[in-house]
């Protein structure tokens, strides 16, 4: 029973996943998403030093490359983002933080509303996203082979 909810759900999101992506995704983020407080850099440095779970819902690739330092991936265009649907790992009042990598890219805002229709009564959309944590030398993960793998032998 719990297999069929959880394909159904995921059928469900992939279809409204898609829909939304293609309409957005040239466009800047929103500012404001219904249901979720959005933070600038000190405000999301805060949430983090107190314990926040931040979520990176950036692709495989961009993880790979480097992401806050703690955080937990769950790529927003892949079917692994709807375990927190149908998840009770994650208590719905534990505060999370959605990011992806700046204020041109979506789908943070789109994590940060799908989460709180959801029923996550914490959400915290952080619009300036990945490059403006790091840039402020704030704690990132970098996974050295990655970038060596992605970069073009000299001559």
């Amino acid at each position: 029973m719990l297999k069929t909810v959880y394909k159904s759900a995921v059928a469900v999101v992939t279809i409204l996943l898609f829909c939304l992506v293609s309409a957005v995704s040239t466009a800047e983020s929103p500012i404001k998403v219904a249901g979720a407080t959005t933070v600038d850099l000190a405000q999301a440095r805060e949430l983090y030093d107190g314990g926040s779970v931040f979520i990176d819902v950036r692709d495989t690739r961009a993880w790979s490359y480097g992401h806050i330092e703690g955080a937990v991936h769950l790529d927003f265009n892949a079917d692994e983002f709807v375990i927190l649907y149908v998840s009770d790992a994650l208590d719905r009042e534990t505060p999370i933080v959605f990011y992806c990598d700046s204020p041109l890219g979506a789908t943070g805002a789109m994590a940060a509303f799908f989460a709180s229709s959801w029923g996550y009564k914490n959400v915290y959309y952080f619009r300036e996203g990945y490059y403006s944590w790091m840039a402020s030398d704030h704690p990132v993960e970098f996974n050295v082979a990655a970038v060596e793998e992605a970069t073009p032998p000299s001559e």
